[in-house]
């Protein structure tokens, strides 16, 4: 039995999108498969961790389902929310954390195909949604699979969130080839092959996403300073800052004033 809930393709919402079911969201006790047009955040292993465009995840029942936009970015995907007992789903190797597929035009094209017949509003037991659904879960399994037993993939993987946290550091071909042991054509290739992208363009991208975050942060600090009575301290939570003092420091950084004098002198114009 597989009865689809929701579903849809190809949505664009322009002004981004938070989604988490913790926060009153609908979802939480069903499953939920996403495949993302753009870039994205989702919550794994209790962090915010950035994933490429292209990218799968099945939320199972009872799992927070949490998938943002990157800051001040618009946000794209697919989604099928729907309820099962089908052990092939149930025993889908990879859960609630994002891969890759292998032929991503092919699996977008299921999802249409998916949500076209769950628009024909038939019965649960519907078979050519349950062939759809087989094709598709078979097609990501064999990738999911394919991508686990990949060679250095843990250890690609935690390479690659370290870069996705600190990409200011001084990330090199040469630097990231001795985290793993590996000669820099082998590295490279295994990486691109992973993740579907260069490893110098991974850490290019996550500067600029860096950038723009931190500057969304800092208007988003002004008018928190300029136009609410909260202190310092409670503005920094409210942009994300677990820290006060990092806080204050790259405001003063980007504005060349203390929130405090920030705050004087918006209050004077």
């Amino acid at each position: 039995m597989i009865n689809v809930l929701y579903s849809g393709f190809s949505y664009l919402h322009e002004d981004g999108l938070v989604y988490d079911t913790n926060r009153g969201r609908v979802g939480f006790e069903s499953y939920q498969m996403l495949y993302t047009h753009t870039p994205a955040l989702f919550w794994v292993d209790e962090e915010l961790r950035y994933y490429p465009a292209k990218s799968v995840i099945l939320f199972t029942p009872g799992h927070r389902k949490y998938y943002s936009s990157l800051p001040g970015e618009p946000y794209k995907n697919d989604w099928i929310r729907f309820d099962t007992d089908e052990e092939f789903i149930e025993s889908f190797p990879v859960t609630n954390v994002p891969f890759s597929p292998a032929d991503p035009d092919f699996v977008h094209n299921l999802f249409k195909l998916i949500a076209w017949e769950s628009n024909a509003k038939k019965d649960a037991d519907d078979p050519e949604m349950l062939a759809l659904f087989k094709i598709l879960f078979a097609k990501l399994s064999d990738d999911s699979i394919d991508l686990l037993s990949s060679p250095y993939h843990h250890e690609l993987t935690a390479l690659r969130r370290d870069m996705m946290l600190h990409p200011e550091f001084d990330w090199n071909v040469d630097s990231m080839t001795r985290r793993i042991n590996l000669g820099r054509t082998r590295f490279q290739t295994l990486y691109k092959e992973t993740f579907g992208i260069s490893p110098i363009d991974d850490v290019i991208n996550a500067r600029v996403r860096l950038a723009k975050d931190i500057n969304a942060r800092v208007r988003l600090a002004k008018d928190r300073l300029k136009y609410t009575t909260r202190s310092i301290a409670e503005v920094a939570e409210m942009c994300g800052y677990k820290s006060t003092e990092h806080f204050c420091r790259q405001f003063a950084k980007i504005t060349g004033m203390t929130p405090g004098n920030f705050r004087r002198y918006g209050q004077q114009t």
